[in-house]
């Protein structure tokens, strides 16, 4: 999965360190805005973007907080400046930063943001009178239990919180592997095909099914 991490500052040197930083990583993707005031490519993030902030102007970081919420961006975002430039905002709603800081700690906390949105989004989820459990991997009614993948779970909650709407290859690809529109894999049909195996012991109540567009549930 590619991790869309956004920078947005005025400190030309401070890019080109952050540049150089991620250049060596691998799994991410950054893009470097020169001005505070390009957050106006706001329409660019998704939900499970990193957007970090860095200015050497006070009030340029002050109106950060308000932009984020007008956007669908998901909080925390992170914020590098002194204590004293940053102490005022609401420190729910951000990570802070104070400069010089540790690269590899930045890394830790980006990591550390995916988790925590990865365990809010996927909780647990009920379809007729099975329960589909995400901390333990598996799907079950009263009296039968099955074991799921990381993925294959995803999938089903995926489409267990359709409700019943067809959910798209590119979705499924995007969401489960961070994959980009027309890729094409065998990766989504070999896990469905799976999952379609191990859901057996539910025919009677859950069946994952095909369309032109994509998969849902019946």
């Amino acid at each position: 999965m590619t991790i869309k991490t956004f920078l947005f500052s005025d400190d030309e040197f401070f890019n080109s360190i952050i540049e150089e930083q991620f250049s060596s990583l691998q799994g991410y993707d950054l893009t470097v805005f020169n001005k505070i005031t390009n957050t106006t490519k706001a329409h660019q993030f998704e939900k499970d973007d990193i957007v970090l902030f860095y200015s050497m102007e006070q009030n340029e970081i002050l109106k950060i907080k308000n932009f984020l919420s007008q956007s669908s961006y998901s909080f925390p975002a992170i914020i590098f400046g002194s204590f004293e430039e940053v102490s005022a905002l609401e420190k729910n709603s951000f990570i802070f930063f104070d400069t010089p800081f540790n690269f590899f700690e930045l890394l830790k906390n980006i990591e550390n943001i995916i988790l925590q949105r990865d365990i809010i989004e996927y909780s647990n989820l009920k379809f007729k009178k099975l329960n589909l459990d995400m901390n333990a991997r598996i799907i079950k009614d009263l009296n039968k239990t099955v074991r799921l993948t990381d993925k294959e779970s995803k999938i089903l909650w995926h489409l267990i919180d359709a409700k019943g709407a067809t959910i798209t290859h590119d979705y499924l690809l995007n969401k489960i592997w961070g994959y980009k529109k027309n890729i094409e894999t065998k990766t989504l049909t070999t896990h469905i095909y799976t999952i379609r195996k191990k859901i057996i012991p539910f025919r009677d109540i859950l069946s994952v099914e095909s369309s032109e567009d994509g998969y849902y549930l019946k």
